[in-house]
């Protein structure tokens, strides 16, 4: 159960940029959480608490860590059952603490409400950042390539427009991300996001009996980052969180944070 093979050589590129500088680390340095489908920041922070053990233990952070887990903007409305007498039932909306960044099928459809979910998020980095970092979970993981992208300016003039934000609202680009079972948005509206490749450096899991996304979904995801680690886990459709993926993060995040990374170099694949 310690399996954590690498699918190919890192690939590694240094970036022209200001280098993380921990002796100007005198406030906490902020992380940002992203969930999964039909969860919540709530819930994935019940699932992903030993992250934050794992980061104010990295002397990359002498003052500490703080991880921020928003919601997602669209609630997902509970289904009504039956009882056994024949009777329908429909849970309390408010019991229900199911949310999602958007709504459709990932591999051919423009994603319902996804523009507001990006502009929400730019607006939660914008009041409660900066964030030196972003870790996403499945849906949230391809939520936090777009912002990471975003961040970049990778975004087409016509994806900036369909998304309906201006440019002055994005964000300086991220030190650092991990991304857990992610996937490619394949309409081609999205194109831009992932073509040429973006820089900013990213752990990617893939979970060997993962049943919601495919391997070569998450795999097709990664390689779409010049700067990317791919490791496997093998367990199902979660965040790894053994001893050995815990050091890979650790590991991860301290070596890039030696390495200058926020001013992104432009990329010459097409």
């Amino acid at each position: 159960m310690g399996d954590c093979r690498l699918s190919e050589p890192p690939s590694q590129t240094e970036l022209k940029s200001a280098r993380w500088n921990i002796t100007r680390a005198s406030k906490k340095a902020r992380v940002l959480m992203l969930h999964g489908n039909a969860e919540s920041g709530a819930s994935f922070e019940s699932k992903t608490r030993f992250f934050r053990n794992l980061l104010n233990a990295c002397p990359s952070f002498p003052s500490g860590v703080e991880l921020f887990y928003p919601t997602a903007p669209h609630r997902i409305q509970p289904a009504s059952s039956t009882t056994g007498a024949g009777k329908r039932i429909t849970p309390e909306e408010g019991d229900f603490d199911a949310w999602t960044w958007g709504f459709g099928d990932y591999m051919t459809e423009v994603m319902q409400g996804y523009e507001l979910a990006i502009r929400y998020m730019l607006e939660v980095i914008r009041t409660a950042g900066p964030f030196i970092g972003i870790v996403g979970f499945s849906a949230g993981a391809t939520t936090a390539h777009t912002l990471v992208s975003l961040a970049e300016r990778r975004a087409s003039p016509e994806l900036m427009q369909n998304l309906q934000i201006d440019s002055s609202l994005l964000p300086p680009p991220f030190h650092f991300a991990i991304c857990c079972s992610g996937f490619i948005l394949s309409h081609p509206q999205y194109k831009s996001l992932y073509y040429p490749q973006i820089q900013t450096p990213i752990l990617h899991f893939v979970g060997d009996l993962d049943p919601v996304i495919p391997e070569d979904h998450t795999l097709k995801f990664a390689r779409r980052c010049k700067n990317r680690l791919i490791k496997y886990h093998p367990g199902a459709h979660f965040v790894p969180r053994g001893k050995i993926f815990q050091e890979v993060m650790l590991d991860f995040i301290k070596e890039w944070l030696r390495i200058d990374v926020t001013e992104v170099a432009d990329g010459n694949e097409t």
